[in-house]
């Protein structure tokens, strides 16, 4: 599939990662998003999940976006080459749960939602199988537009109403257009685009006068990382946390005395989501469910078993079973 494309313009109908390991296929991805969009991303696949990613992409002088689908993955940013312009990321959310954080925020994004990321800064995303439209824009003229832009990154803003849903509905017409593009017309469509968007972001900065104090915010952004970083780890408790975020174990506790479940209540919910996950996916099917439960850090299979079927409503068999996925359990965790 080829099409005629203005000088320097590139059309690209089809992109998927390649390699013989995960490591050479997020290299692929990780240069190919350099090239086209001046943005460093460091794509790692989740704990068990080969990477899978394919794109439909466009890059032109000014205007430049991507429809993505990917299989679990995190990102962080990755330095961009000395005197390389960067830009920033933003991404209209088509399909699947993401958690995106920067700037001490943390926000999920569900279907419909809109987020900005500034890749130049250290920033975190969480995935499970994902479809996005992402567009990639000038970060000087859209700051010129926003001025509070540092403080708007990392925020789900709907899309569902008002000028929010005129930005989206345009984008989404955008890219039907990629194949028939003219230069110039590209330029003038990625100028209206950015004074689209900057009313949108400016809606999402009100929410800032309520936001809790920013420190302790940092601080839970830095135990949530980690703890996610850690999650495998048995041996995973306040004490550890602590440590890793170099804070008492009291000041921990204490950042989540305001949440909706206490810390280490959270972190059990976490390891609960990752098994249930995993025992839905079809490609992980040869993995026994304690092998699974172990994977997560729980060290008794019975125990987990009771805990999950509490949790969820049906045992870990009978979640695969409802899957239909068949396998024969032979693991037992002491």
């Amino acid at each position: 599939m080829s099409h005629s494309m203005p000088s320097g313009s590139e059309y690209l109908p089809h992109f998927a990662t390649e390699g013989p390991s995960d490591d050479a296929k997020a290299h692929a991805f990780r240069q190919r998003m350099q090239d086209m969009f001046s943005v460093g991303l460091n794509v790692k696949s989740l704990e068990a999940r080969p990477l899978a990613a394919q794109m439909m992409a466009y890059r032109g002088r000014k205007l430049r976006f991507a429809a993505l689908r990917f299989s679990p993955h995190s990102t962080v940013s990755s330095p961009a080459p000395a005197g390389k312009e960067t830009r920033l990321l933003v991404s209209l959310h088509k399909k699947g749960p993401a958690v995106v954080s920067q700037g001490g925020r943390e926000n999920r994004i569900e279907t419909g939602d809109l987020f900005v990321i500034d890749p130049s800064r250290p920033f975190y995303i969480e995935t499970g199988e994902i479809e996005t439209h992402s567009l990639y824009v000038n970060a000087t003229e859209l700051r010129h537009l926003v001025p509070e832009l540092d403080v708007a990154t990392a925020r789900a803003i709907r899309c569902d109403s008002g000028v929010g849903a005129l930005f989206r509905s345009t984008v989404d017409e955008v890219f039907t257009m990629a194949p028939s593009l003219t230069e110039d017309v590209a330029d003038e469509i990625a100028d209206a685009l950015l004074h689209l968007l900057a009313p949108v972001v400016r809606s999402s900065v009100q929410a800032t006068e309520h936001c809790p104090n920013r420190l302790a915010s940092m601080h839970r952004q830095r135990i949530v990382r980690f703890v996610r970083e850690n999650l495998s780890d048995s041996n995973l408790d306040a004490n550890m946390i602590a440590s890793g975020v170099n804070l008492s174990p009291r000041h921990v506790y204490q950042l989540f005395d305001d949440a909706q479940k206490p810390l280490m209540r959270w972190v059990w919910a976490e390891r609960m989501a990752r098994c249930r996950r995993d025992l839905e996916q079809p490609s992980l099917r040869t993995k026994t469910i304690g092998e699974i439960a172990f994977q997560w850090g729980f060290s008794n299979v019975s125990h987990f078993s009771r805990a999950f079927k509490a949790e969820f409503g049906m045992t870990p068999r009978e979640l695969r079973k409802n899957a239909g996925i068949h396998t024969t359990e032979s693991i037992e965790l002491r």
